[in-house]
């Protein structure tokens, strides 16, 4: 399952690694994601395309909250993964 770098999306507990896909015609990198494990170096999601993000630590029940860089929604709505 991916997650819409714009949308967010779900994930199941216990994974080590989030794919994330991207619709619009510029890379989005995700930036200040609150999920335990998140890497150091914020991803880059190219242009039209998808992207794996491996994580340091195996997905735990949580809602994580993300912003995107460009904003591909209003700042005050950011995206978020939902781990159940």
């Amino acid at each position: 399952m991916s997650i819409p770098v714009c949308n967010g999306g779900s994930a199941a507990p216990g994974v080590s690694s989030l794919t994330f896909t991207n619709t619009l015609p510029q890379a989005v990198t995700i930036t200040s994601c609150t999920m335990p494990g998140w890497p150091a170096t914020n991803p880059v999601v190219p242009a039209a395309g998808s992207k794996v993000v491996q994580l340091a630590t195996r997905t735990v029940t949580g809602s994580y909250t993300y912003t995107t860089d460009p904003f591909c929604t209003p700042p005050d709505t950011n995206p978020k993964i939902v781990v159940s």
